[in-house]
């Protein structure tokens, strides 16, 4: 039982290990790349072509700093699998509403944005309430219903 425990430390080790390595030579790929074309989109499309995975190649171009609007439309550009495109861009620091907006922009159905960044417990596209937060309250008029009552936000409770 204690080697089992020792193998799986080591294979998880390696993983991470190989994991930095692939990470690193993929940032030096577009970094070279990138200073040739100046222009980050070529870059990440060919590499996508080229068959690298496309949650790494959208994750390692976010951390080097591109943006991240520009980085979703061009892996959409290049048929990068949506759902890796949403959650490399999630890992390398894009917010929903950026992932969101920009993957429509480019094309991307938005009922399947919405349901992969469901997937990745984050609000689609729309306002989804936090855990636990309270009902809207439904006002009315002083004196009974007449038509026309207004939402009240529970933060002005």
């Amino acid at each position: 039982m204690k080697k089992l425990g020792t193998v799986l430390i080591v294979i998880s080790l390696a993983m991470i290990f190989a994991d930095v390595v692939i990470a690193a030579e993929l940032k030096d790929v577009l970094s070279e790349r990138y200073a040739e074309q100046k222009d980050i989109c070529p870059p990440v499309k060919s590499t996508i072509r080229e068959g690298i995975d496309t949650r790494d190649v959208v994750r390692v171009a976010l951390l080097m700093g591109h943006s991240a609007c520009y980085v979703i439309k061009c892996s959409i550009e290049a048929k990068g699998e949506l759902e890796k495109i949403i959650f490399g861009a999630i890992e390398g620091g894009a917010t929903a509403d950026v992932i969101s907006r920009c993957a429509v922009e480019a094309g991307a159905i938005p009922d399947e944005i919405a349901r992969i960044l469901e997937r990745a417990d984050l609000p689609g596209l729309g306002y989804t309430p936090p855990p636990g937060a309270p009902s809207p309250v439904i006002g009315g008029f002083p004196g009974g219903p007449r038509g026309g009552g207004l939402i009240i936000s529970p933060s002005r409770l």
